[in-house]
C-alpha cells in the first residue's frame, strides 16, 4: 500500500474512533436525537479539541499543536440537524462508481450508495453519499459558498449518524475539514460537483488558520 493512501486510512480511523461512543452525539439507545443534541455538541467539540492537541494520532503538525487553543466553529445551528432516508443506488447488475478527485493530484475510485435530500429555507438540495470499494463508512465530502472564503477551500466532510428504521441524522454541525488542511502529508478525496452547494452551510468548523 502506498503511503499516501495509508496515511488517509489512519486520518479516517482516527476520526471515526472519536466519534463513536461515548463521544457520539447520538447512541442507538436514543428515542430522540435531538434531546440534548446542542449539549452533546459542545461535550464533542471539547473532546475533539482534547484529541487534537494531545493525542499522538492528531493531524496538527507539532508547532501547530504546541501554540493549538482549538478548533473555530460557526455557532451551534439545530435546524442543520435533518433527519432522513438515504435513497439508495441500485448495486446490480453492478454498483455505479465514481472518481473524486484528492490533495495528491490523483483520483480515488468509490461506489456511489445513495443520495441524501434536505430542504433549507424552502427549497430542496441533494448530496451524495459513497462507499469506499470493498465497503467500509460511508463518505460524504461536499463544498458550499463558504469554501475558500470561511471554511476550507477544498470542502469539508459530513458524519453519518445510523438511526432505527434505517434513517439517518446529518448534522451539519458536524461538518468537519479533511485532514489535509492541517498538514499536507494526509491524501485527502474531495467532492465533485455534484456535491457542490450552491448555497452557503455556516455550520460545523471553520478554515484553519
Amino acid at each position: 500500500m502506498k503511503k499516501g493512501w495509508f496515511l488517509i486510512a489512519i486520518s479516517f480511523l482516527c476520526f471515526f474512533l472519536l466519534s463513536v461512543k461515548p463521544d457520539s452525539p447520538y447512541s442507538k439507545e436514543e428515542e430522540n436525537p435531538m434531546e440534548k443534541r446542542e449539549e452533546k455538541l459542545k461535550s464533542f467539540r471539547e473532546k475533539k479539541d482534547r484529541f487534537f492537541k494531545e493525542d499522538s494520532r492528531s493531524p496538527l503538525k507539532e508547532a501547530d499543536r504546541k501554540r493549538f487553543k482549538g478548533l473555530i466553529y460557526y455557532p451551534i445551528d439545530l435546524r442543520y440537524a435533518m433527519v432522513e432516508t438515504i435513497e439508495r443506488y441500485p448495486s446490480e447488475p453492478k454498483p455505479i462508481y465514481i472518481n473524486l478527485p484528492t490533495s495528491k493530484g490523483k483520483e480515488k475510485k468509490y461506489v456511489k450508495y445513495g443520495k441524501f435530500r434536505f430542504k433549507w429555507e424552502g427549497k430542496e438540495y441533494v448530496l451524495q453519499i459513497y462507499r469506499p470499494l470493498g465497503g467500509g463508512e460511508l463518505f460524504l465530502p461536499f463544498k458550499d459558498k463558504t469554501s475558500g472564503k470561511e471554511t476550507y477551500s477544498e470542502g469539508r466532510y459530513l458524519y453519518i449518524e445510523p438511526m432505527p428504521g434505517g434513517k439517518v441524522l446529518i448534522d451539519l454541525n458536524r461538518a468537519y475539514n479533511p485532514f489535509c488542511q492541517y498538514n499536507e502529508k494526509y491524501t485527502c478525496p474531495f467532492a465533485t460537483k455534484e456535491n457542490w452547494l450552491e448555497i452557503s452551510i455556516r455550520a460545523g468548523e471553520k478554515r484553519f488558520h
